[in-house]
């Protein structure tokens, strides 16, 4: 045998022009030769290390077989080497040595007889429970070359190897089998659709046993198979159901990597194949109860594909409002029965739960889908005014569109630092761009995410002062919902807080009404902001899932002092020569911040009173300036100063303060360190106090006893 393996290596020609004048060694062509030539093969079989010496004096005969494998007698060499092989291969080492042995067997598969190829056939069919592992498969690599050479050689040759196929679906197959006939299957072309659902359903059954770590290859090969026409749908529908149902139970960071790397898997098949994308499609429009985490991963998954962009986003929301409509319609439908209503809130339920999950598990290997994750989105937020979901959210458990959208962005916000600044761009271009009624849902997203992560939504304050910028341009109700949402920000931020009032003081010199109140309204609200406690406001819309991130509020230093209200109160006396809604906004915002702060009342009283005396003349009888407050213009009559609100907010102020113990907290003090307040400053607020105090007292007995004619 040591002679044969250097014959075959003196003999080896070194280009094809010498291989035609290679003569073959007279022992292979003498039939009683090749008794001794398979006995070296059974005795290198029992050597302490047969997997070498089996490989090494099997690949050698293989070799000088090849300089003229069509000889009749050399032909019969090689079947008798096969079938001893195939004999042999159970107690032999299943590694890379066998595994390049069967490859050279392989290339000469076509010089062997068909008869002897059957029975090579039936031997390796023979018996499965010998197979466990995938090396212990590897004879089955030589079936779809034989298959193949058999069914077109005869006539009947398909008969046969159904037949052979049909015993392998019948048999029982280990992990390791299942495995390997996956990764063959794909050459056996000539499957019927009946045999290929058998098959599928073996695998499929079978798929539960398979070892985490093998699932992203198996997939792998059943895409590959798919992509050649083979049963499509059925493998499309087979691994999103048990990705979604049979692994979707378990939570282990293994699976979740796992999932990740068969979700490329997904990807890269239909980049190659198209009519993949359209299968996975068609699954979830056909079937909504196929809609699962995974199937919501696979859509944003597709939907990186250009061409299928738009219609797996569209079908992600048409799966959800449809969930959103139905449940809607049950629950206000009287004679449904309570058992379906039931299905319709579970079904709901299943499309939110899945939606969230799906973005949870998207930093597990799968980075990819995040740009699909965000666009999706913004795109809920988009369509709140689609499905009137209001009454839903909060009710048995529901989310509702918006609250669902807003989850999913900032759970992207918090996991992936990638995707903040492009969460952050989108966000402004759709406050700019959309419709106000549109824009309200996405002002609220940035109010969550200011709220809970004031850290990193520092970093973004250059971009939230270029969306300042556009303040006079906006909705007024826009407006004043943009500084209120950026109030806690505002709050640890000089900076941007300096910036803000910088707007909110051009816009109190525009023309516009609208512009004008939304000023005054962002006055106020930074005024209150400084008055409210540190820990009142900020984080006060967080949910359970972002405590973690919103702990960081005790560490934040803050940067806002002295009093705002005297830095701005010359810009609030300017409201109060603008229109009478500017001063209705005032007046209204002076209760708010005595409320928020009883001890700044003295000082709004000071800053009230020369516009009030305006209309309030002292001596013997009450005079209200009434006709001073309505004008008349184009034949209209308009009010120019809500003499009402203006009383209203006294008359409040007076209240708040009668009832306070603003001035019994002040003596205290000034007792306990042994001075007194500054007389000037304490006649000062005294005074103004007492000016309303008297005037209310002359107006409310002017109204009880007056003619008002």
């Amino acid at each position: 045998d040591v002679d044969i393996v250097h014959l075959a290596q003196r003999k080896q020609p070194s280009n094809s022009h010498q291989q035609s004048n290679v003569s073959l060694p007279p022992f292979l062509l003498s039939p009683h030769c090749y008794k001794d030539l398979l006995s070296y093969l059974h005795s290198r079989a029992a050597s302490p290390s047969p997997s070498s010496a089996v490989c090494e004096y099997v690949i050698s005969l293989l070799s000088l077989i090849s300089l003229s494998p069509g000889t009749p007698t050399v032909c019969s060499l090689l079947s008798s080497l096969l079938s001893s092989y195939t004999q042999l291969f159970p107690s032999l080492p299943h590694d890379s040595n066998s595994l390049r042995t069967i490859k050279n067997f392989n290339t000469l598969l076509i010089h062997v007889p068909l008869e002897d190829l059957k029975l090579v056939i039936d031997l390796v069919a023979s018996d499965l429970s010998g197979v466990v592992s995938v090396d212990d498969a590897q004879l089955f690599d030589l079936l779809p070359q034989c298959f193949e050479l058999i069914r077109n050689a005869e006539e009947k040759g398909g008969d046969y190897v159904n037949s052979v196929v049909d015993k392998i679906l019948d048999s029982k197959w280990s992990k390791g089998f299942l495995l390997k006939m996956v990764s063959i299957a794909k050459e056996f072309s000539f499957l019927d659709k009946t045999r290929g659902n058998e098959f599928l359903e073996k695998v499929f059954v079978g798929i539960k046993t398979v070892d985490l770590m093998d699932l992203p290859s198996l997939v792998y090969q059943l895409l590959v198979l798919a992509s050649k026409g083979f049963n499509k749908r059925e493998i499309i529908e087979g691994i999103v159901y048990f990705f979604g149902s049979e692994l979707g139970s378990k939570m282990a960071s293994t699976v979740r990597q796992v999932e990740g790397t068969v979700l490329l898997h997904v990807n890269f098949a239909v980049k190659q194949d198209p009519s993949l994308g359209k299968e996975v499609m068609g699954l979830v429009k056909s079937d909504l109860r196929a809609f699962n985490h995974f199937t919501v991963a696979v859509l944003l998954s597709v939907s990186r594909v250009r061409r299928f962009s738009e219609s797996s986003m569209a079908i992600l929301k048409t799966a959800l409002l449809t969930a959103y409509r139905d449940y809607k319609f049950t629950k206000e439908c009287k004679w449904i029965p309570d058992d379906i209503k039931g299905e319709y809130l579970k079904s709901v339920k299943v499309v939110e739960k899945s939606l969230l999950r799906a973005v949870n598990e998207s930093n597990y290997g799968r980075e990819h889908m995040v740009p699909s994750i965000l666009q999706f989105g913004f795109i809920l937020l988009e369509s709140v005014g689609e499905v009137n979901c209001k009454e839903l959210g909060n009710s048995n458990g529901l989310l509702g569109i918006e609250e669902l959208g807003i989850q999913m962005l900032k759970t992207l916000f918090e996991v992936h630092d990638m995707a903040r600044n492009e969460i952050m761009e989108q966000i402004k271009f759709r406050i700019l761009s959309l419709k106000p009624e549109l824009s309200r849902p996405i002002l609220r997203l940035l109010c969550y995410l200011i709220q809970c992560y004031p850290y990193p939504m520092m970093e973004h304050i250059p971009r939230l002062k270029e969306l300042l910028d556009y303040f006079t341009f906006m909705d007024g109700k826009i407006a004043s919902y943009l500084v209120s949402a950026l109030l806690p920000l505002i709050r640890f931020s000089r900076d941007l807080r300096d910036y803000a009032i910088l707007v909110v003081r051009k816009a109190v010199f525009r023309r516009e009404e609208t512009v004008r109140v939304a000023a005054t309204n962002s006055i106020i609200e930074l005024i209150l902001a400084e008055k409210q406690p540190k820990g009142d406001g900020l984080f006060s819309l967080q949910d359970s899932s972002s405590q973690a991130s919103c702990s960081q509020q005790a560490d934040i230093p803050c940067s806002m002092g002295g009093d705002l209200f005297q830095e701005l109160s010359a810009l609030l006396q300017r409201c109060l020569y603008q229109q009478a809604k500017v001063k209705q906004v005032v007046y209204q915002g002076l209760v708010k911040l005595v409320l928020a702060d009883p001890a700044i009342g003295g000082l709004v009283f000071d800053f009230l009173l020369p516009h009030f005396l305006q209309f309030f003349k002292e001596g013997p009888d009450v005079q209200l300036g009434v006709s001073s407050c309505i004008k008349s213009e184009n034949g209209k009559v308009l009010i120019q100063e809500p003499l009402d609100c203006l009383l209203s907010c006294i008359s409040w102020i007076l209240l708040l303060q009668t009832h306070g113990k603003t001035d019994k907290l002040l003596d205290s003090i000034g007792a306990c360190l042994s001075f007194s307040l500054s007389q000037e400053n304490e006649d000062g607020r005294n005074m103004s106090t007492e000016v309303f105090s008297g005037a209310f007292l002359k107006i409310r007995k002017f109204l009880r006893n007056a003619n008002l004619e």
